[in-house]
């Protein structure tokens, strides 16, 4: 515990470190996860998703993600995502945004801990293949790095990560990355569900104004039985 407390230490003090305020909100997110094996080695998941702003006091957006999965080795997996939300901070927009992604993840466990690196390859569109510029996607791509210390007496388990976020079209955006920040406890209740409750923290970098959001999020995973063989 006592060498997760100074990687939680560092973690906050660097990143708190590298930018000056501009904008600053406060935002909840509530998230469920549903999971189980769609097909023999495909796993699947689905996650709805409630967001607020203006500190959690308006409706921000409603998402759902809907993911396939399959383990090419013990440590390392390839998945692909699709993801469709609906924003309501401005209305008269009626925006919708379409997301698809390609990632590989990677999983190393020592000792106590569970590390994990995931990357990802993104294209989103406004309203279906179309956006404000055009026919030009929001093209980028994320990575992140995350680590859990996990005992089976322990009441919670707590884990954190850092996530960065990096634009490649348009060109208007090329060079805006954005970094988000996070510490967590996990529960499990029983064999098949668990909750997290987390504070995450992100900051834009390279843009005119930058926002800073700090989130309080609350999670809840179901998970399926596997398919039995035959």
């Amino acid at each position: 515990m006592r060498i997760l407390r100074v990687l939680i230490i560092c973690l906050c003090g660097f990143a708190n470190s590298l930018v000056a305020q501009q904008r600053e909100d406060f935002q909840t997110w509530y998230n469920g996860t549903i999971g189980g094996e769609l097909f023999k080695k495909i796993d699947y998941s689905i996650e709805p998703e409630l967001r607020t702003f203006e500190n959690s006091g308006q409706l921000s957006s409603f998402l759902t993600e809907f993911s396939l999965s399959t383990k090419v080795l013990k440590t390392f997996d390839l998945g692909g995502v699709y993801r469709y939300a609906i924003d309501y901070e401005k209305p008269e927009y009626n925006k919708r945004v379409n997301r698809f992604g390609v990632y590989a993840k990677f999983k190393y466990s020592t000792g106590k801990f569970d590390w994990a690196y995931k990357g990802q390859l993104q294209s989103q569109y406004t309203n279906y293949y179309s956006s404000e510029d055009g026919q030009i996607p929001d093209v980028g791509h994320r990575h992140k790095f995350s680590v859990k210390y996990e005992r089976k007496k322990n009441f919670v388990n707590p884990s954190m990560g850092i996530e960065y976020y990096f634009s490649l079209s348009p060109a208007k955006d090329v060079g805006e990355w954005k970094q988000r920040w996070y510490v967590s406890l996990e529960k499990d209740f029983t064999k098949r569900t668990s909750g997290a409750l987390s504070y995450r923290r992100q900051t834009e970098y390279n843009v005119a104004e930058p926002e800073i959001v700090n989130v309080l999020y609350f999670g809840i995973e179901y998970k399926l039985d596997k398919k039995k063989k035959k």
